[in-house]
């Protein structure tokens, strides 16, 4: 008996270890269970929102071209500017954050755009030409194609026929046919070019993810683990509550992780973290604008971005997206855009994108001696406009390059107010601007 008790010890001790490992295990399984099911519950969120506001910009496109007066005609583009707007916010959602399908959002921003940029004509007393209603109908045959796809996606994934790999790759496909709508309409006789943005709104530009970044380009690759931890630490949480959901690999790979809260991308090379996205529902709205610009600027200084300022902004269905450019020694860097997401009824930080930054930033040589300084450059402005302030900024060409300008606010006699860039060492106009106010934020045309 003595010499069975050991025996009976032992088999018992490992009799409770595999028990434990069991337990631990199931544990584990339950936890990556419900982690499983939070993502696939917010992408069948985001894909039913999707396909939810295409609806809506097929409509009010439809209405668009019925409408004859003013007051119609504003309502209808202000709602379809708002539904393409969160068309994109549920497309990036879907595509983990990263902003691979250009075209489609290139669509998206084109068909919100153009048709507020009508709505301005109209204000103005102008008339819509056969020409731009002939856009307005391409706009709508498109919208409706995209829409049908999209619908037909939600249908199957309803019915267990496909996951949101297989939907991703057919959207990359759209995105080609989207790619292709953009020539179109760039060709047709009103330029679909003339649509307010958010100033040098770099993330959502046609090139920036076609060109190498200036920041990551010249550093080490990242493992897994190490990018792991930068984006536990972004995210002020332990790395074991992250799972890899992604690799990519194009002109800025990066790995993508996720949790039940949100999707994080960070680079390959060097391991930044390049964006953040949370699904978000506002109930009330509470906060201004003030309120989530001081937000947004404390949430990146405490991730080590203390050289930055504020520019403009648009709001979405309670979320503010605030545009922060890099600031330093007085010069203000559109082309080195982050942009932070602030929930206005809790303060909440819902997204982070630092896209233009990581691929823009770099040591620059701002001329020293420029020809011009800017009380003599302000000379060299219209006689139509009265300068309210001026700055020194860099912003980006359509040479897919940068130059220094002086950046110079004016107001004319009907109180427009507009943005002049002046090239110091030339003197000459680089860029005009015009500021238009609307109840979604700042923009410009």
């Amino acid at each position: 008996m003595k010499k069975r008790r050991p025996l009976i010890r032992g088999v018992s001790f490992l009799s409770a270890v595999v028990i434990a490992l069991a337990i631990w295990g199931g544990v584990n399984a339950y936890k990556l269970s419900v982690a499983e099911r939070s993502i696939k519950a917010s992408n069948e969120r985001a894909l039913t929102q999707l396909g939810t506001y295409l609806d809506d910009i097929n409509l009010n496109l439809q209405k668009c071209t019925y409408c004859s007066g003013e007051s119609m005609l504003s309502d209808v583009t202000s709602e379809i500017w708002r539904s393409s707007a969160s068309a994109k916010e549920s497309l990036s959602e879907i595509t983990d954050g990263n902003v691979e399908l250009s075209g489609v959002y290139k669509f998206l921003s084109q068909v919100g755009e153009y048709t507020l940029s009508l709505k301005e004509r109209i204000a103005k007393g102008e008339k819509i030409s056969s020409e731009e209603t002939e856009n307005l109908n391409r706009l709508l045959r498109y919208s409706a194609q995209l829409s049908k796809s999209v619908n037909y996606l939600i249908e199957q994934e309803e019915n267990g026929l496909l996951d949101f790999e297989e939907i991703k790759t057919t959207l990359q496909k759209e995105n080609n046919e989207r790619t292709l709508l953009g020539t179109e309409l760039n060709d047709a006789n009103q330029s679909l070019n003339d649509y307010p943005t958010l100033i040098y709104d770099g993330p959502f530009s046609d090139h920036i993810m076609n060109k190498k970044s200036a920041l990551v380009e010249k550093l080490e690759v990242a493992t897994e683990a190490q990018a792991k931890e930068k984006a536990a630490d972004f995210l002020k949480i332990k790395s074991d509550g992250l799972k890899l959901l992604s690799k990519t690999n194009n002109n800025l790979s990066t790995y993508t992780f996720y949790n039940r809260d949100c999707t994080v991308s960070v680079t390959q090379k060097g391991a930044i973290v390049k964006s953040m996205l949370k699904s978000q529902y506002v109930s009330e709205i509470k906060l201004s604008y003030d309120e989530a610009v001081k937000k947004a600027a404390e949430y990146l200084r405490e991730r080590g971005y203390t050289k930055i300022k504020e520019s403009y902004y648009s709001t979405t269905d309670g979320i503010c997206t605030v545009n922060f450019s890099y600031y330093d020694n007085g010069v203000t860097y559109y082309t080195d855009l982050i942009k932070v997401s602030v929930a206005l009824d809790t303060g909440e930080i819902t997204g982070f994108d630092a896209t233009g930054y990581i691929m823009n930033h770099k040591t620059r040589r701002i001329p020293s001696n420029p020809k011009y300084t800017p009380i003599e450059a302000k000379k060299l402005i219209s006689e139509n406009l009265d300068v309210i302030s001026y700055k020194k900024a860099v912003i980006p060409t359509e040479w897919e390059d940068e130059l220094y300008v002086y950046e110079y606010r004016c107001v004319d006699e009907n109180k427009q107010e507009v943005l002049v860039y002046i090239d110091p060492v030339t003197g000459e106009e680089a860029d005009i601007l015009l500021l238009l106010y609307t109840d979604g934020g700042v923009l410009t045309k």
